[in-house]
């Protein structure tokens, strides 16, 4: 009996370590589909932005019409303004995405310095003011919130301490929600 003991305690040590690499080498498999679904998802983002920007960028007339309508929306035709809104309606719905993405923590943080790059780049024009103030209301709260503190810190010349400014407004802002909790 003391035989049929031993064994069952040894058989179960061996099912408990065998449980334990299982669990093991399944946290390294997840760790590698995870990098690989992070890895997938960035370069989907960012194919996506750069088709929007091949895509429009390609026929001259189109890009006229559109540097026509961020330089006054007024003077291009209802055709040419509703293409121009539609035009940044999209990029900005691929923003968006990325940023949500980006606060899933799927994608890098690093990708907050291009979107904000790409929406800081029509603060100068009429155009983006005409475009946002028709569109915000049809993106996310925190893209709006985004777009709006981007908007408000306009002062700021340089894109790098444009994107120093809010990654440490984000920071100081996770801190808070921590401590809260």
């Amino acid at each position: 009996m003391k035989f049929l003991d031993r064994l069952s305690k040894v058989a179960e040590i061996v099912g408990s370590l065998g449980i334990v690499i299982s669990l093991f080498l399944v946290s390294v498999q997840y760790e590698n589909n995870s990098l690989a679904l992070k890895t997938s998802t960035a370069n989907s983002v960012n194919a996506n932005i750069a088709d929007w920007y091949n895509s429009f960028f390609e026929n001259t007339e189109e890009t006229e019409s559109f540097l026509t309508f961020l330089a006054d929306p007024e003077s291009v035709s209802q055709t040419e303004k509703f293409q121009a809104i539609m035009r940044l309606h999209s990029l900005n719905l691929h923003l968006q995405n990325a940023l949500y993405l980006e606060r899933q923590g799927v994608l890098d943080e690093n990708l907050r310095k291009t979107i904000s790059m790409a929406v800081y780049s029509g603060l100068q024009q009429p155009g983006f003011y005409y475009w946002w103030n028709q569109r915000k209301s049809m993106y996310t709260q925190d893209w709006q919130n985004f777009v709006e503190e981007i908007i408000a810190s306009e002062e700021e010349t340089e894109l790098e301490e444009l994107f120093n400014v809010f990654t440490k407004e984000e920071n100081s802002k996770e801190g808070q929600n921590k401590s809260s909790q």
